[in-house]
């Protein structure tokens, strides 16, 4: 049973979950295939060279509920798992409103982050299959720590393409990296033919996270003694995170009879689809909890975007999946958070949206970084800058329960700033921070192609 300590509610080891629940298992429609650049479903064979088996297994087994958490995983999430849930009681005050707000905090990870949830498991199977060398791509420090910490603990070596710093030729994480031993690449590099095509036709700031993801694609596809590893998006990434969920739904129904409203923020939305796993099935069968996903304003894939097929990564050198997309030619504007500038959606979170299930909400990073601060001053807690823009939104429903004179229980996922020399408000502090508009005719550009290739 959960304890309650003050206003914490917390899980004993014993009571870590020992499945994946896997969210798609429970939608009223039958997920799209993944599909192979020869206009085909992909099949197991195909993935074989890039993914370990069990991950293809959890990828392509859509109708299976739940999948069994092997043991080296869960030896390895009891490291900083369960996680607590904390009534934000002094935030409560601040907005003097009658809601009553839960969050769960994902900071005590390796990597200080909810990105270690998976990067666990895929590293254990990698270690399986007895490869010795993990690639992959990302845009921060976060998800190189989480795959630094994943490799070293099962004994594998580790390259990731990161989007490099603007105007320099690091990458961003480069100093989580070499505490990890891990070879890190600022991309656009020149290690790869995706890297050097980019950076003769576009320049060295024009990396995102599909860019890094393309690369390390292209180099898993070479070598067959590495294994390709996936941050998000796909649905073994959104199954692993579902551990955060599954524990929030316990430690909640100890306090509470459940929540009236679940919020987290997205970049492609795996996070996102574990918090809200176990609240999927009842929200389908007619229950009133509302689900919101908040986007960065500049990426509004939910929001504008439309619903096709389009690849992971920036080449479209990967396997494609049907999600809500603002095209992977779209090249969003430098806001801070990278890991949301990205440029579909989960398929398990799009189709929750086009079924009407969920919500999407949108807000700038001005206002993100504002209400992030409130929520720092009032709990103590300085937060990540994707956690920012889901207290934006808490705070927003929170301050219309107290217009409406209206009590509801608001359940949200927050991550820790890993900051030291600097804090990531200083910008906001300063004010030399903006907000990015869309750069509206590459949107249109990018979803006209999208588009046009849906007719095909």
């Amino acid at each position: 049973m959960p304890t309650v300590l003050g206003h914490r509610i917390m899980l004993t080891s014993r009571e870590l979950p020992s499945r994946w629940l896997n969210p798609i298992a429970d939608l009223p429609i039958k997920l799209p295939p993944m599909m192979s650049k020869s206009g085909y479903p992909v099949t197991q064979r195909e993935l074989e060279p890039i993914f370990p088996k069990p991950l293809i297994q959890q990828e392509l087994n859509t109708g299976r509920r739940y999948f069994p958490i092997p043991d080296a995983v869960k030896e390895a999430y009891l490291d900083w798992r369960p996680t607590p849930l904390i009534r934000a009681t002094r935030l409560e005050e601040v907005l003097e409103t009658p809601a009553r707000l839960y969050f769960k905090f994902e900071g005590g990870s390796p990597s200080g982050s909810y990105e270690s949830n998976t990067a666990v498991p895929q590293a254990h199977y990698i270690h399986e299959t007895g490869s010795k060398m993990i690639v992959t791509g990302g845009a921060g420090g976060l998800w190189v720590m989480a795959v630094g910490h994943a490799a070293a603990r099962f004994g594998l070596k580790a390259r990731i393409y990161s989007v490099r710093q603007p105007g320099t030729d690091r990458a961003w994480g480069d100093g989580a990296a070499k505490v990890w031993d891990v070879d890190i690449e600022a991309s656009p590099s020149r290690r790869t033919r995706v890297g050097r095509h980019r950076l003769e036709s576009l320049g060295a700031d024009s990396g995102s996270i599909a860019v890094a993801l393309a690369e390390a694609y292209e180099e898993a596809t070479v070598r067959e003694e590495v294994k390709f590893a996936m941050p998000t998006l796909l649905n073994f990434t959104a199954l692993h995170q579902s551990v955060i969920g599954q524990e929030a739904a316990k430690q909640l129904a100890a306090v509470e009879s459940g929540p009236n409203s679940v919020i987290g923020a997205i970049g492609a939305g795996s996070h996102f689809a574990g918090l809200v796993a176990p609240f999927v099935k009842s929200r389908i069968a007619g229950g009133d909890v509302r689900l919101t996903a908040v986007e960065e304003a500049s990426t509004p894939s939910l929001s504008r975007g439309v619903y096709a097929y389009d690849a992971a990564d920036s080449e479209g050198l990967m396997p494609s999946v049907q999600m809500y997309t603002v095209g992977r030619d779209y090249n969003p504007p430098g806001v801070l958070n990278g890991s949301m500038r990205y440029h579909g959606v989960a398929p398990v979170v799009s189709a929750l949206f086009r079924e009407r299930h969920i919500e999407a909400v949108s807000h700038s990073q001005v206002e993100a970084y504002s209400a992030g601060l409130i929520f720092t001053r009032a709990q103590g807690i300085i937060l990540s800058p994707s956690s920012m823009y889901t207290v934006k939104e808490v705070i927003e429903q929170a301050m219309r329960c107290k217009t409406e004179n209206r009590e509801s229980v608001i359940l949200f996922s927050i991550t820790p700033s890993v900051e030291t020399e600097r804090s990531v408000y200083d910008p906001l502090l300063e004010g030399t921070m903006q907000n990015r508009r869309i750069e509206e005719s590459q949107l249109s550009r990018s979803l006209a192609h999208i588009r046009e290739q849906q007719q095909k």
